[in-house]
């Protein structure tokens, strides 16, 4: 063989072995994202996301400490599939702090606010059809009150807001025209001669009607977290075998009805946590989370959840066949540490978007500054 042709068919094994050898793939990774510089004090309290490009932060900014009720501006940023940005506001009167936001699709999206200078709780709704936000008249969050609503949750044009009334739990779905406020379950109203109560902290909402929520309760014979099923008809306590435990649940998430996962905590009264999932129907205990503080859950697309912990440090926790595994949440470098707030899975993906703040280093009073981190591959 002359050596030209040596060479030829040397030079093409490489070639081919080259091609063939797999490049290796990048793992996902918790890591900071880059957003848009805010004024401080400024925090991140929730985050939706629809599809791959398209999310949605809320909060605040601008806030300071000395200057209660005359500070703080309301904050939104928006994920475009490449960066996160500042978008366009609601019209609003005064200073608001925005706190939830839910959606269904890019066109239909929601946001719930509060002003700084209430006497007491008041909610203010908004609405965004793709190109304008409208607010929602919330008749009964327009007036200063115990009406503390905690969460909020969007499908197919049908809103839900939850929290409670002073003792009793607060249903209030929008219907695509108008606010239905529906009657919580037996079990959480007064009679008898018992003093009952309800607390509700979350929900979600897969169909109209069929919607989940949690929080915990008491009423004779029964104490502690509790879950709600909505079939469209009437709301129903579910029985998840957790009796006279001091717990409270927090958040809950899912792929659909039939795989959710439902997270809870001592809700400051004490170090314990719970974690639940369920098919719809049967619920069993998921042991073993090392956390105090269950903030939040989010399940991606490949039914892997993540659960937000708080102490002793900000963490993402991922459930899988070995169990939990804990990964410390990334903070900007020289803070004092990040809390964060909220998670949520992006559709049809195994990408997460955790909300919340970070403290600044050497500022008195102590200022916070919103971060965003994403699980992602880079």
């Amino acid at each position: 063989m002359s050596v030209r042709r040596w060479l030829t068919a040397a030079l093409s094994v490489v070639v081919v072995a080259g091609a063939a050898a797999p490049a290796s793939a990048a793992e996902p990774a918790w890591r900071l994202a880059s957003i848009p510089q805010s004024t401080a004090t400024s925090n991140l309290w929730d985050v939706a996301a629809v599809d791959a490009r398209n999310a949605w932060a809320v909060g605040f900014e601008g806030y300071h400490p000395d200057q209660q009720g005359t500070s703080g501006d309301p904050m939104m940023l928006r994920w475009n599939g490449i960066r996160w940005s500042r978008t366009s506001l609601p019209v609003v009167q005064g200073r608001v702090s925005f706190q939830r936001v839910a959606a269904s699709s890019a066109t239909d999206v929601w946001v719930t606010g509060s002003p700084w200078s209430s006497d007491g709780n008041v909610t203010l709704v908004w609405r965004y059809n793709g190109r304008t936000w409208t607010e929602v008249p919330y008749p009964p969050g327009a007036t200063p009150g115990t009406l503390s609503i905690r969460d909020l949750s969007v499908v197919d044009g049908h809103a839900w807001l939850v929290g409670h009334h002073g003792n009793t739990p607060v249903f209030h779905e929008w219907t695509g025209s108008s606010w239905r406020e529906h009657q919580p379950p037996a079990e959480c109203v007064t009679g008898g001669g018992f003093l009952n109560f309800c607390t509700i902290n979350a929900v979600k909402a897969f169909a109209p009607d069929d919607v989940w929520a949690a929080g915990n309760g008491m009423w004779n014979g029964y104490s502690g977290p509790v879950l709600f099923h909505w079939n469209g008809t009437d709301w129903q306590v579910v029985h998840t075998g957790l009796n006279q435990q001091p717990l409270t649940l927090q958040s809950l998430d899912g792929t659909s009805s039939r795989d959710i996962w439902v997270v809870g905590d001592g809700g400051g009264m004490g170090s314990g946590n719970v974690v639940l999932r369920g098919d719809g129907t049967t619920w069993q205990t998921v042991s073993g989370l090392n956390t105090p503080a269950t903030q939040s859950v989010a399940v991606g697309a490949n039914g892997v959840p993540w659960v937000v912990g708080r102490f002793p440090q900000a963490s993402f926790n991922s459930h899988g066949p070995a169990g939990w595994t804990t990964t410390p949440a990334p903070a900007p470098p020289g803070s004092f540490g990040t809390t964060y707030n909220a998670i949520a899975a992006v559709p049809g993906t195994n990408r997460l978007i955790a909300v919340g703040y970070a403290d600044l280093p050497g500022t008195t009073p102590l200022l916070l500054q919103a971060v965003i981190a994403e699980y992602a591959t880079r």
